[in-house]
């Protein structure tokens, strides 16, 4: 590291100290390490071929890819660099004063391209779409669809609106390398980005960090460099998938021909020999429909104790039992207590149907706790607010067996383990209910062939749900309805759909 870049590195964690990290996480601004954008200006400079070259970067921050570019392209070329936050902009502005930068204090995505570079790479703000306000999300959504065609998801991040209207700053076989959150690969929002990068570009490499190596001290997101050309797609261009270790020494690398990427698929799987080319026999989707537990709004409100229930004096009507956190729950089987979760500390959740003049009239002691809400505002979040009154939760029904929708691989607990609820309680979003499809439902309620299908469910790889799933940093892995109703369960197959045929036979025996 040179003695410039010392200095500027120092700059940069003096200003990012003097922002709160609610602030950086809404305007995503995270700093990419030195060694990782050397590493990748190192590949770029490879792929090029040449020292001469200009260089854009649509968010750059204090500069550390520019940086880079300067040590590994000897100098670097032309470059022009934009910042939308005059916290970075102006100390970026005045350190690199002198030098083949140029550097505008604007939104790289409301500019028109008045030239075009050889090169872009970028590490763009990681803004989550619910940071974004609607009126800025709808314009460049239209901006996305006029100039690629493509209709991009309004739950797409900041990034991929970033990638998407990039190319306009390129010239005609420019190359362009992202370093964006790995998740596009396989969310629903990703899809958009997906045909894009084989609709409108040349995808020459995907290089995936492995979830448990984070590249950003300050931020748990599991990452990956996505680089292409600004040419028309080749279906025949063999795509680089490359895994682990760094782009320029991948533990694994696997090509694929283009044509073999589709949209839907969850790109994650590919960069591994085992991906799976034929749909599975039977899936879990086949006997189980999967429904994520209830989002109250705000469980600190919505989930009481026994010691506020009595203070308040709210009626068994207005409560229903509700399972605690899945770290607290120790085995794989909740046994029942008179419908209660047999736990340690029981909960409740509190609804109610009641207007208000109505509960302040015959419950005023509960109405004295939905006021404690009202003065804390917990009926201006975005669910509450949306219903009527804020104090009803949605209605959801006990489900048999329960799987926590998410969890980290270096906990003691296993990663989606299928936990058998004897008891009547619902569960909060943070789990996952597993409901019988109607021709399974009589025989599921048998408790031996129950049990026997909640052991065969605990038997299913942890790799195999996870290859389903999603992957984020620090190891933490993610699992939505959709994804577990596509796990494989041949296992299930094998117990259930005997007992369908005898159950259908005995309705007109």
């Amino acid at each position: 590291m040179n003695e410039r870049e010392i200095i500027r590195k120092q700059k940069q964690d003096a200003l990012d100290a003097q922002k709160t990290q609610k602030d950086r996480n809404v305007m995503g601004q995270f700093s990419t390490p030195y060694p990782l954008a050397l590493d990748i200006m190192q590949y770029m400079r490879r792929i090029l071929g040449t020292d001469d070259v200009s260089f854009i970067e649509p968010s750059i921050g204090m500069g550390v890819f520019y940086s880079a570019f300067t040590e590994a392209f000897a100098g670097g070329g032309r470059a022009l660099g934009f910042e939308i936050d005059p916290h970075y902009f102006t100390p970026a502005s005045e350190f690199w004063q002198g030098t083949k930068l140029e550097m505008r204090c604007s939104d790289f995505l409301a500019q028109k391209p008045d030239e075009q570079f050889d090169m872009l790479v970028a590490n763009p703000p990681y803004v989550r779409h619910h940071h974004i306000d609607n009126e800025t999300k709808v314009k460049l959504q239209n901006k996305v669809q006029h100039q690629t065609g493509i209709k991009i998801s309004g739950l797409a991040g900041l990034y991929c609106y970033f990638m998407m209207l990039s190319s306009a700053w390129l010239k005609d076989g420019g190359l362009s390398c992202w370093l964006v959150p790995s998740e596009f690969m396989d969310v629903n929002y990703g899809e958009t980005v997906k045909r894009y990068l084989m609709q409108n570009v040349q995808l020459l490499h995907i290089h995936r960090f492995k979830a448990d190596d984070l590249q950003f001290t300050d931020a748990l997101v599991s990452s990956c460099i996505v680089v292409f050309r600004n040419s028309k797609p080749n279906a025949e261009q063999a795509v680089n998938l490359s895994l682990g270790g760094s782009i320029n020494n991948p533990e694994t690398v696997r090509n694929i021909v283009a044509a073999r990427l589709k949209a839907k698929d969850k790109w994650t799987n590919l960069f591994s020999e085992e991906t799976q080319t034929s749909e599975p026999e039977a899936t879990l989707g086949d006997f189980f429909t999967v429904k994520r537990g209830i989002a109250t709004g705000d469980n600190d409100f919505f989930i009481l104790d026994k010691d506020t229930i009595a203070q308040y004096e709210i009626p068994r009507e207005f409560l229903r039992p509700i399972l605690p956190s899945p770290r607290y729950i120790k085995g794989d089987r909740i046994n029942s207590d008179n419908g209660l979760p047999a736990v340690e500390h029981q909960q409740f959740l509190f609804t109610c149907n009641l207007p208000e003049s109505v509960l302040k009239e015959r419950y005023p002691k509960v109405w004295e706790y939905v006021w404690q809400g009202y003065e804390r505002g917990v009926q201006k979040g975005y669910i509450c607010s949306r219903r009527t009154p804020w104090y009803s939760c949605e209605e959801r029904e006990p489900a048999a067996i329960v799987v926590p929708y998410m969890g980290r691989s270096e906990t003691s607990n296993r990663l989606f383990r299928f936990i058998l609820n004897d008891s009547k309680a619902i569960t909060t979003n943070v789990y996952l209910l597993l409901y019988p499809k109607p021709q399974y439902a009589r025989c599921l309620k048998d408790e031996a062939v129950l049990t026997e299908v909640w052991q065969e469910l605990n038997t299913i790889p942890t790799e195999t749900l996870s290859r389903n799933g999603r992957f984020y940093g620090g190891g933490l892995r993610k699992m939505e309805p959709n994804e577990l109703m596509r796990t494989p369960a041949r296992g299930i197959a094998s117990l259930l759909t005997p007992r369908r045929s005898y159950q259908h036979l005995s309705l007109f025996g």
